[in-house]
């Protein structure tokens, strides 16, 4: 089969199975045919305007686009980056309450990790949604310790009204007492201590799962 070299000028190839592509006889550098050509051109306008899709914030546009690429380039991994970026809204929707979008994420990272392809603003993704949750169990201890400090209070102010023979303020207090130590619990403080004592996750690791 004629083909031209680019660069050393030889005429000939020949199809390597191992590399499944034409190689030039001379010095076995890939040697481009018109069918590929047209390929890579409709990969690169594709990919194109995917990328402008994501800049325009048309998340499920560029989703749609780049996806059906992945079943033709399984290897690429900017295809992968572009589809994380469009399900997490650029790396800024932490809440991920868009099933569809959280499992195009999902398997995006990890075709990323497969293909060593973390990135480091997949990894300042990961560490801020760490921080993110990691703050909310905290403002979630502070409102259980509050609440049982109110149990507390109420329990202490009641048995002094009690050895005071002021009962109907003592049975106020003790149902403060109740209420308060029922939302101590309802706060489920044994969780929010597991989720604390928790360690920070590695930021490579897939945040969705």
């Amino acid at each position: 089969m004629e083909s031209f070299c680019r660069r050393c000028g030889c005429t000939s190839s020949h199809y390597n199975r191992s590399r499944m592509m034409y190689v030039c006889d001379m010095c076995g550098t890939p040697v481009r045919e018109s069918g590929n050509d047209q390929a890579l051109m409709q990969f690169d306008r594709t990919f194109a305007t995917a990328s402008e899709h994501l800049e325009a914030g048309n998340w499920d546009q560029a989703i749609s686009l780049i996806s059906p690429l992945t079943s033709q380039y399984p290897t690429e991994k900017k295809l992968y980056v572009v589809i994380l970026r469009a399900a997490t809204q650029d790396f800024s929707d932490f809440e991920m309450q868009n099933e569809i979008r959280k499992n195009s994420a999902s398997d995006a990272w990890d075709k990323l990790i497969r293909l060593r392809g973390v990135t480091p603003a997949m990894r300042e993704y990961r560490k801020r949604g760490y921080e993110i949750k990691r703050d909310y169990f905290l403002d979630r201890k502070f409102s259980m310790m509050l609440w049982l400090f109110a149990a507390s209070f109420c329990s202490f102010v009641a048995g002094i009204l009690g050895k005071q023979g002021h009962y109907f303020w003592m049975v106020l207090f003790v149902l403060g007492f109740g209420g308060s130590l029922y939302m101590t619990f309802k706060c489920r403080p044994i969780y929010i201590l597991k989720q604390l004592l928790k360690k920070a996750p590695d930021y490579n690791s897939n945040p969705f799962k």
